[in-house]
Order: C-alpha cells, then sequence, then structure tokens
C-alpha cells in the first residue's frame, strides 16, 4: 500500500497510555478497528492502547480498573450489588459496548444477570500475566462487529506464545486506611513456550482475586445503600492455549478458559435468601413474600474456540468457531400468583408470623411450610458463533470481506411463570442471525486515505440491516493530521425482552416484568472529526467533536394493571415493560494531549464533555457525568525508578430525582510508583485517594412534593485512602 500516515497519530491516539519510557510509535500494532493488523496511525476510528506496562502500575481486579483513565470513558455510571460498574463509551451505557478478548465476542446474548448484576460481564478477565494490550475503540463499530458494538469495543489482546518457555507471577495487595472497606488481594500467572520446537507451543494462565465486604457508613450514621457497599467475594480464572504451526504460513490454534465468582450472601446483602420469616418481610407497615437468592451467589463461564489463519500468495484468511457458556447460580424462583394470593390471605387474616404459627390451621401451615425450600432457578444462556475473513491488498486499496453466523439461547426458569405451573418447563429463548461485511481502505494519495465499510446483517426476529460506514484520514506536514467520518450503529433487543409472558421479577420478587416481542432494534448514526498536532520535542495535542443521532431507544415502562398477563392483575406490586421511547441525541468533545516538560517529567491530560438529551423528557439520556478529566505528571527518576501522581475529576453527574438534578463534584489524586530491582523482579506501589476524599456525605433537599428529603451526594461511596503493593517476577 502507498498508505504513508504519519506517526503523530498514533502518538495522539495514546497520548493517556503509553509510558515515560517512550514506545517507538511505529512499531504499534492494532486489529480492532479495521480488522487486521494495521500501524496505529492508520486506523480509521478513535482508538486508544492501553500497553501491559500501563496496566502493571496500577490496581487490577477487573476492566474498569484498567479502563477509567481514558477519553470519552466512564465508569462511574452505575454500580450493580456486587460492586461491580459498567463501561459507557461517549455516554452510550454498558450495553453499548462490546467487549472482545483476541476478537472473541464476550457479551452475554440476554440478561444472564438480572436484577441489577450485570458488573458481572466485566469481571470475566484474562489474567493480568496474559494481557499484552487492550485497544479501545470510542465509536459504533457495527459494520465490522455487528449489533453489540454500538457504543464502541473493548478488545482485550493476550501474548503470543513465544519460542522460549518463560513465565512470570504477581501478587498484589490492598491495605485499606478506614476499617469500613475491605481490602483486595491478587495472583496471576503465566507460563508458556515450545512442546515441539517451531511446531507446537503450550500457555497456561491463572488468576485468583479476593476481595474483602465494603459497608460504608454515611455522615448521618446510616448503613450506606448505594453503591460502593460490597460483599465478600473471590473470582479465579484458568486458561490454557495450543497453538500448532506446521509450517510458516498456517497457524491453528486452540483455547479453553473457565472463570468462576462467588459471593457471599449470607446476610441477603445482594438479594433475599429463602426464609420463612422472609415470607413475612414487613416494609413501611406492608408484609411480601421477599424470596428467590440463596446464601452463596455464584457465576461461571466457559468457554472454547478454534481458529486457522493462513498466509497466502495474495492475502490472509482467518477462520474460527467460538463457544461460550455462562451460568448464574444460586437463584430460586419467585412465588408465582396462586402462592402470593395464598399469602395475601394470611397477611389479611394473621398479624404476622408468630400469630399464624400460633393460631393458623393445619392446612394452612402445611401449605405455608410447602413453599420452601424453593425450585431452583436455571439461568444459562450460550452462543456458538463462526466467523471468516480475508485480507486482500490491491495496490492502493486494502480489502476486508467477511461473514459470520451466530446461534444463541437462553433459559431462564421464570420465562413464562403462569398461575397453574411454576414455569412451563424447558422454556428457552434463542436466535439465529448471520452477517456479511466489507470494508476497503483506499491509500488516494500517501497523505490522504479513505475507509468505507457496509454490512448486511440478517436476523431470524427482525429480517435485515446495512450498516454502513466511511472514514478519511489526511496528514496535511509533519505536524497535523485531521479525520473523521460517519458511522452507522445497530443493535437488536436482548433474547429476554421479547419473550412473550413473564420475564422477570423485581422488588425481590414482588414485581413481575413483561416481555414485548414487538420491540424493534435500536439504531443511531454518528459523526466525528478530529485534528492532531505533534511537536518534534514530544508535545502533542489531539481534539475530536463527536455526535450520535439514537432512534427507537428501549427503555423500561411503568405498566398498569390491565396490561399485566391476568393472573397477576390486581396483586402485583408493580410491573414494566422495555419499550422503544423515541430518539435521543448525544454530542461531546474530546481532548488529549501530553507535554515534555524534560526528557524525563511528563504532563500528560484529558477532558471529555458528553451532553445527551432525550426527546421525549429533555433529560440526559443516561448519567454520564456531563464533565470528565485526568490530569498525570510523571517522572522517570532513572531507569529503573518511575513515579507518578494523577488526578481523576467528575462533574456535572445527573442523578435525575426532582429538585436534585445532580450528585456532587469531586476530585481525586493518586500517587503512585514502580521500581525495577532487576531484569526479573519489578515492585510497584500506588496510594489511592491520597488526599483521603470521603464519599459517604449525604445532601438534604426539598422534593417534588415540597416535603424535606436526604439523598446520598454521590452516586459511588469510594474507597478512602488505601495503600496498593504488588512484585512481579519473571522467570
Amino acid at each position: 500500500m502507498k498508505l504513508k500516515i504519519a506517526s503523530s497519530v498514533a502518538i495522539l491516539l495514546t497520548s493517556q497510555s503509553l509510558l515515560a519510557n517512550e514506545t517507538l510509535l511505529d512499531d504499534v500494532t492494532v486489529t480492532t478497528a479495521s480488522g487486521y493488523e494495521q500501524k496505529l496511525a492508520d486506523a480509521p476510528a478513535s482508538i486508544s492502547v492501553i500497553s501491559k506496562e500501563e496496566l502493571s502500575k496500577k490496581p487490577f481486579t477487573n476492566l474498569l480498573d484498567a479502563l477509567k483513565d481514558i477519553e470519552g470513558i466512564d465508569i462511574g455510571e452505575t454500580r450493580d450489588k456486587s460492586g461491580q460498574g459498567s463501561i459507557s463509551i461517549r455516554g452510550m451505557g454498558g450495553d453499548y459496548t462490546l467487549i472482545m478478548i483476541d476478537g472473541k465476542k464476550q457479551n452475554n446474548n440476554g440478561d444472564i444477570y438480572p436484577n441489577n448484576f450485570g458488573g458481572f460481564q466485566n469481571a470475566n478477565l484474562p489474567p493480568l500475566e496474559m494481557i499484552e494490550r487492550i485497544e479501545v475503540v470510542r465509536g459504533p463499530m457495527s459494520t465490522l462487529y455487528g449489533a453489540d458494538a454500538m457504543g464502541g469495543v473493548v478488545n482485550i489482546i493476550t501474548k503470543k506464545i513465544t519460542s522460549e518457555w518463560t513465565g512470570s507471577i504477581t501478587h498484589g495487595k490492598t491495605f485499606q486506611s478506614d476499617s469500613q472497606f475491605g481490602n483486595d488481594t491478587t495472583t496471576d500467572f503465566a507460563l508458556m513456550g515450545p512442546l515441539v520446537k517451531d511446531k507446537l507451543g503450550l500457555s497456561l494462565r491463572g488468576s485468583y482475586y479476593d476481595k474483602e465486604a465494603s459497608t460504608p457508613i454515611t455522615s448521618n450514621g446510616s448503613t450506606f445503600g448505594g453503591a460502593g457497599k460490597t460483599v465478600d467475594n473471590q473470582n479465579w480464572n484458568f486458561g490454557t492455549s495450543l497453538t500448532f504451526t506446521p509450517n510458516e504460513n498456517h497457524t491453528i490454534k486452540a483455547d479453553y478458559d473457565i472463570s468462576k465468582q462467588k459471593y457471599d450472601n449470607t446476610g441477603s446483602f445482594v438479594g433475599t435468601v429463602d426464609s420463612y420469616e422472609n415470607l413475612w418481610y414487613e416494609r413501611r407497615g406492608a408484609y411480601s413474600p421477599r424470596v428467590g437468592y440463596a446464601p452463596v451467589q455464584r457465576m461461571e463461564r466457559e468457554q472454547y474456540s478454534i481458529s486457522h489463519e493462513a498466509q497466502w500468495e495474495v492475502g490472509k484468511s482467518t477462520i474460527s468457531a467460538h463457544y461460550i457458556k455462562t451460568g448464574n447460580l444460586g437463584r430460586s424462583l419467585p412465588l408465582n400468583a396462586t402462592q402470593r394470593v395464598f399469602m395475601n390471605s394470611l397477611y389479611s387474616n394473621y398479624t404476622d408470623l408468630e400469630d399464624f404459627r400460633a393460631n393458623g390451621t393445619a392446612a394452612e401451615i402445611a401449605e405455608f411450610e410447602a413453599l420452601l425450600p424453593r425450585p431452583t432457578r436455571t439461568l444459562e444462556s450460550s452462543t456458538m458463533t463462526y466467523d471468516a475473513k480475508y485480507e486482500l491488498p490491491l495496490e492502493e486499496h486494502f480489502l476486508i470481506i467477511g461473514a459470520q453466523y451466530v446461534d444463541a439461547e437462553l433459559e431462564d426458569g421464570v420465562f413464562g411463570m403462569t398461575d397453574a405451573a411454576q414455569t412451563k418447563s424447558g422454556v428457552v429463548e434463542d436466535y439465529k442471525q448471520w452477517a456479511l461485511f466489507a470494508e476497503d481502505t483506499w491509500a488516494i494519495t500517501d497523505n490522504l486515505s479513505f475507509t468505507t465499510g457496509l454490512r448486511y446483517d440478517n436476523h431470524e426476529s427482525f429480517g435485515s440491516n446495512l450498516s454502513p460506514r466511511g472514514y478519511a484520514i489526511y496528514n496535511l506536514n509533519d505536524n497535523w493530521t485531521f479525520k473523521g467520518g460517519v458511522a452507522t450503529g445497530y443493535k437488536t433487543p436482548k433474547t429476554t425482552d421479547l419473550f412473550d409472558g413473564i420475564t422477570g421479577f423485581g422488588g425481590q420478587g414482588t414485581s413481575p416484568w413483561v416481555g414485548n416481542p414487538n420491540l424493534n432494534p435500536e439504531k443511531s448514526v454518528s459523526s466525528e472529526i478530529a485534528a492532531y498536532y505533534t511537536h518534534e520535542a514530544g508535545h502533542n495535542f489531539n481534539i475530536t467533536i463527536f455526535n450520535n443521532d439514537f432512534e427507537d431507544k428501549i427503555e423500561n415502562v411503568t405498566l398498569t394493571q390491565n396490561q399485566l398477563p391476568s393472573e397477576w392483575d390486581g396483586i402485583a406490586t408493580s410491573a414494566r415493560q422495555k419499550q422503544n421511547v423515541g430518539e435521543a441525541q448525544i454530542k461531546g468533545i474530546e481532548l488529549a494531549g501530553k507535554y515534555k516538560i524534560t526528557k524525563d517529567v511528563t504532563f500528560k491530560a484529558n477532558y471529555t464533555y458528553t451532553d445527551s438529551q432525550r426527546e421525549d423528557t429533555g433529560n440526559p439520556l443516561s448519567s454520564t457525568a456531563k464533565h470528565l478529566y485526568n490530569l498525570t505528571l510523571d517522572w522517570q527518576i532513572n531507569k529503573k525508578w518511575n513515579t507518578y501522581i494523577n488526578m481523576n475529576a467528575e462533574k456535572d453527574r445527573w442523578r435525575g430525582v426532582e429538585g436534585l438534578d445532580y450528585y456532587e463534584d469531586y476530585q481525586v489524586f493518586n500517587l503512585g510508583s514502580s521500581y525495577k530491582v532487576s531484569n526479573d523482579v519489578t515492585l510497584n506501589g500506588r496510594v489511592n485517594n491520597l488526599f483521603d476524599k470521603d464519599f459517604s456525605g449525604t445532601t438534604d433537599y426539598t422534593d417534588e412534593n415540597g416535603d424535606a428529603a436526604t439523598a446520598y451526594s454521590y452516586n459511588l461511596a469510594q474507597k478512602r485512602r488505601e495503600f496498593w503493593v504488588s512484585m512481579n517476577v519473571k522467570f
């Protein structure tokens, strides 16, 4: 190809993710932006790369820890019951971010983690020791990757098997200054090398993360009930790969990976544990039966893949098959409608559980005791994906063509809960989808390239859809580069949301959710334009302006009683259904830059402005902060010792409570250091929340009825000052 885009683009795109000891940017390659390996400078997208060295310098227990300093990324929108968060890219929530490992999709095909456990999605990661880099594309990539890439893509690239046996192990731990918060302990290892020289290689990897419970107390002395409260949990992962290279032009790789998570729910912190006492759960003077959880909650994921890559006389081909299965264990079925009517009769006839046990009839007591143990709620999802693509260089063009076939299913024990029976036995929601795509990068001149792409999707429930995109890169001179483009996004509804009947329950089993087979896919049209400047001394700056027009947004809508299935009419406390609610717009600006104060001292910064608005309400689309800042001052003291201080700040995070629109603003500082004891031993340390910022405050306000009310000042009770240390040993 004739395309020779200046390396300045690479410098700017990675300004927040390269170490002080500068990487030679001409050597940086990415695969996510175009589906094939290319120089970062030539990538037709807004893309950031986080290196393995950068990851090793900070505490790392999930994907959020790795991404929080990247412009355009907001990890503070939500926290689930386990304390896990979501990854929002340019104001698009976590459901619109495609997570991949070596190009293999990790997103589930339905709501396998109902009732606010969605952060589990970001806990199934390769061990730190196996991660080569993380590529982050900001903006829709549906043309290459399909429906889940409507907001952006996070692709975790793992290390290739080495020609010599090598290994490493990292152990880290945090120490809290405040006993309300728990410590984290992490251990990662990797081992790889040849079984048959130049022919067959093996890699082994594993990790074990142990997180202690955090139970913050608010400034008024009550237990914090919002995000930041967590329970004891453990997460372990093991994987292995075999790579067979019969000759220099062909590579066959087989991979197996399993991860398991365990959460302590003995105190009903993440969900009400099944018990006779909780069948008489009292809140605000009224009883309701609350069940659905075991004392221990477990999540399991298992995946297999096999791929073949071949270098031909002209071009390169890749074919692969990937199977992923996820299970959510420890859930039980809530009461069905008949059982709930029975419990309502007990509430009417007896004052409490003690009164019922003393005065209830034998038939009532027998029927009551038969409600436990609850039947197990099956929650399993599986996806089989077949991919094929061909990379073809043609003079001034580089063409990639490909196809994909997806066969997915999800089973949830609550599907179709009816009056007479607990469930419709064996109900499984599934779908099949296939796609064809093509993308061409045309090097019009040495300084100008234009990428066009088109994807055709065919979904058995929604028919066909075309997702085009176009992107241009122009290198004006050695200092200035301009780029921009337009892309479309396309996202089909979740498998669970399409079921015609009961699909789940909220309120600890008291509020049914109703599926909607009439949902339409969500669609978007996104555009961006950017300018990049680099100086010979190593300084650089970039600015990106983006806009995203969103239609057929899917949201929860509260149902009236007569909209419920007949057996639930009149007995449910509330009910909801997913519906297409209309249009929305997201627009914003991303700024990033780096200034070399001296050859050893570097200042880096980025800023993201995000403004979104729903057409129907005028409110923001999500709780993304309007302003996000990240600042870092890095000092390479000598070849062995590096230290840095950084600040994370946010302003105007939408709350949406009448009379209290926004959470309070804040800034947090962190001080870190890394010391290379020898070629094989590295020590890392960091003080998080250096100045001990307290996030447990509350705010008094006047609600929509004119009454005095109190709310949490911040949407997340972040930990107070903590100390993190880790050691990496290579062998």
